[in-house]
């Protein structure tokens, strides 16, 4: 069974959750919401979303949370360790929000990873997915490009990471 833990920090007003069963209908929904940003672009049936759960359950480093801004849910990322440095993935702002929350949530998720995992932390994201500038913003730089997508990563002379809790 894969471990249920929350992630907070003193100076960011999110905390990020571990995702359960209860999260994968908003999972999906959000992720069939915003599918042209991602890879896969097939609307998730229920089924499909119930069978990719049980194999991440069995992923020990892949990771989902929640991103929680005042107790309620307003979109998730992860990340997974691949070839040894982290991959972020299925980041999604579902629900309005305080500017600049979903920033926090990776700042905190890239302390995190670089505290207990690795400090190698990249991303890959569609040329046309808006996100691309987000990322540069976040203190990511594209490094490799593809046809159809470019791959960025943590610049570490740019990111300031937090002190965080594992609850």
């Amino acid at each position: 069974m894969k471990e249920s833990f929350s992630l907070s920090s003193p100076e960011l007003a999110v905390i990020l959750r571990t995702i359960s069963v209860d999260d994968l209908e908003d999972l999906r929904q959000w992720k069939n919401a915003h599918r042209l940003a991602f890879f896969h672009q097939e609307i998730i049936t229920p089924e499909q979303q119930a069978e990719w759960f049980q194999g991440y359950l069995e992923r020990p480093a892949d990771y989902i949370f929640i991103v929680e801004q005042a107790r309620a849910p307003i979109g998730c990322l992860g990340f997974r360790i691949i070839q040894e440095h982290a991959d972020i993935y299925n980041v999604i702002r579902a629900h309005a929000s305080s500017k600049g929350t979903m920033s926090q949530a990776l700042r905190l998720l890239c302390s995190f990873i670089a505290t207990d995992f690795t400090r190698d932390i990249r991303a890959r994201v569609l040329l046309a997915n808006p996100a691309r500038a987000w990322y540069q913003k976040n203190t990511f730089s594209e490094t490799t490009f593809y046809d159809t997508y470019v791959e960025v990563q943590l610049d570490w002379s740019r990111f300031q990471p937090c002190s965080f809790q594992k609850i």
